[in-house]
Parts: C-alpha cells; sequence; structure tokens
C-alpha cells in the first residue's frame, strides 16, 4: 500500500481513527429531518460599517491563505505549525502541486487553526463562526480536488461571504447590531410573518438565556468576590443589542418555523442591473409538517406595477389588487430648519423606519398573493431588468425595493421548491402592448388606461392584460399552448 494510501483520510469529517464509522450528526430518524428554508434581506450599512465589514473579509483571506499554504506543507510531509507559517518564521515555498494529502482530520484541523487564530488575533477582528466556516469550506475544497488541480488561495474577487452566526442579533424591526461593527446597523427585515415570528422568539430565548447568564455571573463576583466573573460580567455588558426589547411574537403554532443561527452576510450583485447591494441570508428549520403541495394544475402569470402592486391572471380568471396606500414612497426631503442637528445615522434609521412603514402596510397582501402562486402548479414571472427603469427616469426600481416587492420575489423563488411550485421567467419586452388574446402589438396604454386591442377588439385592465401575457409566454416555456 502507497504512503498517501495508508494515510488518514484526507480531512475526515468526524475525526474518528480509520475503521471506525462517523457519528450520526442527528438522533432523528430521516423521516424526521428538517428542510430549511433561506430567505434573503437587504441590509444598509454605512460607509464605515461598509469598510468594517469588508475588513473582516480581508482578514479572513489572509487567514484563508496562511491555511492553504499550511496544507500544501503538510501534503508533502513537513511538521511546521499553521502558527509559524502564518506568523513569517517559516520561510519555505510551497510545495508542487500532486502532492499526497494531509494527513489530518477536520478536528485536527480545525485545533490547529485555533491555536493560530488566537496567537494571530485573527479572532478580534473576525466572527469565529466566519473563520470556522472558512475552514470548513477550505476542507472541502481539498477534499473535491481534482488530480493535478490542487486548492489554491482565495482571490480577491471572490464575492464576500460572511458566516456570522450568532455574531448578529436583532435591535429592533429595522436594526442589527453585530459584534465588530460600530453602532447600529439600518436593516430592511422584509419577511412573512410567520418567518418574523421565529426570529423574534429565537432572539427573545437569546436575550432571556443572557440574562440569566448576566445575573450568575453578578452573584458570583458580589456574594463570592470572583473576580474572573466581574471580567466576563463587564465583557458581556460591553455589547451590544442583547439589551433590546423585541416584541412578543405570541405563542408558537403546531407549525412552528426555527430560526437558526446560520446567518450570512453577502455583498452581491444587484438585481437585474442594479448596484450591488449587501444582504443578510436567514436559515429557518421548518417543522415536520411536510409543506402544503400545490392544488391548483395550471399557469398563473403575475404582472408587477405600482398603481396596482398585483396583477394575476389564470384560466378562469384575471384581477388587480390595488395599492393599499395614497402617500408617496420615497422619503420626503426636509428642509434646513428640519433636517437640523440630525446625524447620517439618524436619517438612516427614518429611512429604514420610513421603508417599514409601507412594507407592513402591504404585508397582508404580499402573503395573501404568496399563499395565491403557491397554489398553482406553475408561476410565471417577468425576468425584470430592473436597472432599465433607473436609466430610463423611473422610479419604478426603487419603489420595489423600498416597499418590499423584490422581497416577495425573493420569497417566492426560495418557497416554491418547497411546495413543488415551478417558477418561470418570461421575457418582458412589450408585454403591456401585447394583446392576451390575439397577440397584436400596439400602443402602450396610457397610465390608468385600459388596453384596448385595435385588431380584435379585445378590452381589459392594461395590468391584467400584461399579467395574461406573461402567463402565455410561460405557458410557451413549458410546450403548452
Amino acid at each position: 500500500m502507497s504512503k498517501n494510501k495508508s494515510k488518514l483520510a484526507a480531512l475526515r469529517r468526524s475525526g474518528e481513527p480509520p475503521g471506525r464509522s462517523a457519528a450520526p450528526t442527528s438522533k432523528k430518524p430521516p423521516e424526521y429531518l428538517q428542510p430549511t428554508v433561506v430567505l434573503t434581506t437587504p441590509i444598509h450599512p454605512s460607509v464605515d460599517q461598509a469598510a468594517q465589514l469588508h475588513e473582516m473579509w480581508r482578514v479572513l483571506l489572509v487567514a484563508q491563505h496562511a491555511l492553504v499554504t499550511y496544507l500544501h506543507h503538510r501534503a508533502a510531509g513537513g511538521a511546521a505549525t499553521l502558527t509559524a507559517i502564518a506568523s513569517g518564521q517559516w520561510h519555505e515555498g510551497p510545495p508542487s502541486s500532486g502532492s499526497g494529502p494531509p494527513d489530518l482530520t477536520l478536528r485536527a484541523l480545525d485545533a490547529e487553526f485555533r491555536v493560530a487564530r488566537d496567537a494571530l488575533g485573527w479572532g478580534q477582528f473576525v466572527a469565529s463562526s466566519a473563520l470556522r466556516w472558512m475552514v470548513a469550506e477550505t476542507a472541502r475544497e481539498w477534499r473535491l480536488r481534482r488530480t493535478g488541480a490542487e486548492p489554491g488561495r482565495w482571490t480577491l474577487d471572490r464575492a464576500v461571504e460572511l458566516h456570522l452566526d450568532n455574531s448578529v442579533q436583532i435591535g429592533d424591526p429595522v436594526t442589527l447590531s453585530v459584534v465588530g461593527v460600530m453602532g447600529g446597523l439600518s436593516a430592511d427585515l422584509f419577511l412573512p410573518r410567520a418567518y418574523w415570528r421565529a426570529m423574534i422568539r429565537r432572539q427573545r430565548r437569546r436575550v432571556e438565556a443572557e440574562g440569566a447568564r448576566l445575573d450568575a455571573l453578578e452573584r458570583r463576583w458580589l456574594d463570592q468576590g470572583d473576580g474572573g466573573a466581574a471580567a466576563e460580567l463587564f465583557s458581556r455588558r460591553a455589547r451590544v443589542g442583547l439589551r433590546s426589547a423585541l416584541p412578543d411574537p405570541g405563542a408558537p403554532s403546531d407549525r412552528d418555523l426555527v430560526s437558526r443561527e446560520r446567518v450570512v452576510f453577502r455583498h452581491v450583485p444587484g438585481a437585474e442591473g442594479l448596484p450591488p447591494r449587501w444582504a443578510a441570508q436567514w436559515a429557518f428549520d421548518v417543522a415536520d409538517v411536510p409543506f402544503p403541495r400545490w392544488t391548483q394544475d395550471d399557469v398563473i402569470g403575475v404582472d408587477l406595477g405600482y398603481r396596482y402592486p398585483f396583477a394575476v391572471a389564470t384560466t378562469h380568471q384575471a384581477a388587480l389588487v390595488p395599492r393599499p396606500f395614497r402617500g408617496d414612497f420615497a422619503a420626503p426631503t426636509l428642509n434646513a430648519q428640519q433636517g437640523n442637528h440630525l446625524q447620517p445615522a439618524d436619517l438612516a434609521r427614518a429611512r429604514a423606519e420610513h421603508r417599514r412603514s409601507l412594507f407592513m402596510r402591504l404585508l397582508p397582501i404580499y402573503e395573501a398573493q404568496l399563499a395565491l402562486v403557491l397554489r398553482h402548479r406553475v408561476v410565471a414571472l417577468e425576468q425584470m431588468a430592473w436597472g432599465g427603469f433607473t436609466r430610463r427616469g423611473s422610479r419604478f426600481a426603487s419603489y420595489a425595493q423600498d416597499v418590499g416587492l423584490l422581497a416577495w420575489l425573493d420569497w417566492v423563488d426560495a418557497l416554491a421548491p418547497h411546495h413543488g411550485v415551478r417558477v418561470v421567467k418570461v421575457q418582458p419586452a412589450y408585454t403591456s402592448r401585447t394583446c392576451s388574446r390575439c397577440g397584436w402589438v400596439g400602443a402602450r396604454p396610457l397610465s390608468g388606461k385600459r388596453f384596448c386591442c385595435v385588431v380584435c377588439g379585445y378590452s381589459l385592465a392594461a395590468d391584467a392584460n400584461a399579467a395574461a401575457v406573461i402567463r402565455a409566454r410561460g405557458q410557451a416555456l413549458l410546450g403548452g399552448p
């Protein structure tokens, strides 16, 4: 048997010696495994906060580069520690590719990395969960490596991905606190109510547990004179976010959702032409009761709009859902007297609360339309070029972001697979100018006017006609009539 084959399996997940099977990761039998739903919400860090997040990513890349060098060194049979390599005390260049796998388990690699993390201070800049994810992801790349193509260092053009987990806490409906980021971070926590309640319920449990821990430390300090307890108490009290009061989410239902500790901050490309943005991803475990499957064997076409946030069309009906507010969606411009003495953070918070007011007014409609589309076998939506609205001077892209229409689209994409629903995206060209009955392309109807076909005479509310066109294009993509 070759030397490489006699080594421990490269970076085994369990850390067990050869010949022993890995311990199961869950005590639940397979039929009780819970699906996970991941929903994304926009976050709006200030310039300084964004710089701090980018600095976290830079330090994480430094640590990953050192880890890769260490793995190459160990694969070649070297014995230097990760701390020595990362601190510059080891100067030998990395061996050539094609070496054997490093003789390490993932458990041993984690232990080696923790020593280097503490010695070099990486943990002062980056959450431990983000560093643990980086180690596991690098190990995964080594396990999946191709012959002659050893994994390398992550480059600067890799998208920022910070697995912050319980370093992120909800201060209130528009504010997050993040360990390592100064001040409250403005966020649009646009979620369906069931998921919002699950997240709040989880946060409240964390607050209560932390409060009990602080009380115990205080008693050890004052009753027993424990200086170590006093220091830990002081350190914990210096952390922000856990003292905020959150609304009561109510008693859990039979089908409860559990907000997991997995929270990821990403710097992502903008949706179809919009500028890049920051987003938070939240993971939810779903109760063991299966998601209800679709019940309508039909394609539903959905058109998003300003006057009517939703227009829908099915085989049997076309319907409009009017906007439930009259005021302008854009945040008002303050005069000099109104804006005097306001700090940028105050204005950011006011804008976030302004957006949330719009979202909460629309939330019942969002949830009703979400339930409607998930009852259909196929949902047809436009492949929106959001950047085109901005270039044409239209405010619709800003409107869709501010009131949560983009969030609703994310809900559909995230939840449809769990309901067995297929989502198809159709080309948006001329949907508002095309007759849904005969296919003639005419002039765009004036705002608020009905669509009237000059060829076949068909007349319908303009947005409902557009939804019917979207539905027909979705059917065409599926090979239907």
